[in-house]
């Protein structure tokens, strides 16, 4: 079986492996009859250290160790999403696409030795500490995070609710350590949340999707119905906020972008093999909301399967996009199940918007550019997939069809200013006036009309 996904681009399910001693160098156990070629000479020089290291290093170290060192960096080698999960790391994952897990809720990456934060999930001790995009991880209950490898570092991070650990963190900005205590819990995703929110325009349904799981299009479709009866009336439009959402599996995100379209490309794949190309198209009729206006929240926090959902919309004409470039996430994981072994996780395609142009490493453009903070230069902004190690080059774009030309924005987008002033208030999740992007969205909604159905638009 294999599972096709845009998978969570945080590695917090990373390499692992295990297997049994291997005693003989490659070229004996493969005998005379092996290939000459050059893969088989470069396993003989595989096996010949192997040999080396298990009979003379200071220690005798174990043999999975040594494979699973090898295989690890074999694959992360190729690039930052592909990587082995033992079987334990694969049910661990398969439990979060679920929407449940246990932890910090943090999502983190490893990039030039540095444990970053790419982002706390809602509602979870991570996000109630305060910890930031952006931060990096410097101790884990005082053991400097330089000699984990990401797999260790999220182990240690782990553990049973109500324990403690300790971090210590680098921010931007903060010259001293920022050091805390967090207590862990059993972490049930909320992957949609909702609310109805006022505007000149009328009631504006507010829909936070924080990753594309198993039920993210189920979950969308609850919350538009929960909005329509909090409304009790029309709703005007909605906001789609994908601020921070690293992502997920593929068919959501081709679901969720299905539910507020009638028709065009949603997204196509082209690998290696002709297998792995394909082509979704959205279907008639789709359009849940019926044509009313739609803002996307973006930041460079919105990766994979969130900048899938942002490209469709936003080339289909059917949303303006407000907030700041997207993360540049252009790739398509496939798992491959391995026999009592675990998975790998295989990079084994690209993906292409509408427009037939990759985003991969550039990311989706917002129509409406709107940072977060007065001092972009400091923010999150500069993390993105271009700043991941061996990361994809953007590939040659698809000749898709000439696009009909962008309609012009609304009036007001003019007048909306690019960053908050300087007596902005400081941000509280709890407190929607404090949300700059968001209260910028929703002035731009106020002056939008709704919209029939339309066709791909330019590219990101």
């Amino acid at each position: 079986m294999k599972l096709r996904s845009g998978l969570m681009l945080s590695g917090i399910f990373v390499a692992g492996m295990a297997i049994g001693t291997i005693a003989q160098p490659l070229t004996r156990a493969m005998g005379d009859t092996a290939p000459a070629d050059s893969t088989y000479q470069q396993l003989s020089l595989f096996g010949d250290i192997l040999t080396e290291v298990k009979q003379n290093y200071v220690i005798d170290p174990p043999s999975d160790k040594l494979i699973y060192n090898a295989v690890n960096g074999m694959l992360a080698g190729l690039d930052p999403h592909s990587s082995y999960m033992n079987a334990q790391q694969y049910a661990d994952m398969q439990v979060q696409t679920s929407g449940e897990f246990g932890g910090l809720g943090l999502e983190v990456t490893q990039t030039d030795g540095l444990l970053k934060i790419i982002t706390p999930i809602d509602d979870t001790p991570g996000s109630r500490a305060g910890i930031k995009p952006g931060d990096i991880i410097v101790q884990i209950n005082g053991l400097s995070t330089d000699s984990l490898t990401l797999d260790d570092a999220v182990s240690r991070m782990r553990g049973p609710a109500g324990s403690k650990v300790k971090l210590t963190l680098k921010r931007t900005g903060v010259a001293a350590p920022v050091v805390m205590t967090l207590t862990r819990e059993i972490i049930t995703i909320q992957d949609v949340k909702d609310k109805v929110l006022s505007s000149d325009a009328g009631p504006i349904g507010y829909i936070r999707l924080d990753s594309f799981d198993e039920n993210a299009d189920p979950h969308i479709r609850n919350a538009i119905t929960d909005i329509q009866k909090q409304a009790k009336g029309p709703v005007h439009g909605y906001i789609l906020d994908l601020r921070d959402n690293p992502g997920g599996l593929l068919d959501q995100a081709v679901a969720v972008s299905n539910d507020f379209l009638n028709s065009g490309e949603i997204v196509s794949t082209h690998g290696r093999h002709p297998t792995d190309d394909a082509v979704w198209y959205a279907q008639p009729s789709g359009d849940i909301i019926h044509g009313a206006p739609i803002v996307i929240l973006t930041n460079s926090g919105t990766a994979s399967a969130a900048e899938i959902v942002t490209a469709a919309l936003q080339q289909n004409r059917r949303a303006i996009v407000l907030g700041t470039k997207t993360f540049g996430k252009g790739s398509v994981q496939t798992i491959m199940p391995i026999d009592n072994e675990g998975a790998l996780r295989l990079t084994t395609a690209l993906y292409f918007t509408p427009s037939g142009k990759s985003i991969q490493g550039y990311g989706v453009s917002p129509d409406v550019t709107v940072n977060d903070t007065a001092t972009p230069d400091d923010a999150f902004a500069s993390m993105r997939e271009t700043s991941l190690l061996n990361s994809f080059t953007n590939p040659t774009g698809q000749q898709n069809a000439p696009l009909p030309p962008a309609p012009p924005l609304p009036a007001v987008a003019s007048s909306i200013p690019s960053k908050p002033p300087a007596n902005w208030p400081t941000f509280d999740p709890t407190k929607p006036a404090t949300d700059f992007q968001l209260q910028q969205a929703l002035k731009l909604i106020s002056g939008m009309q709704p919209t029939g159905t339309a066709t791909a638009s330019n590219a990101p």
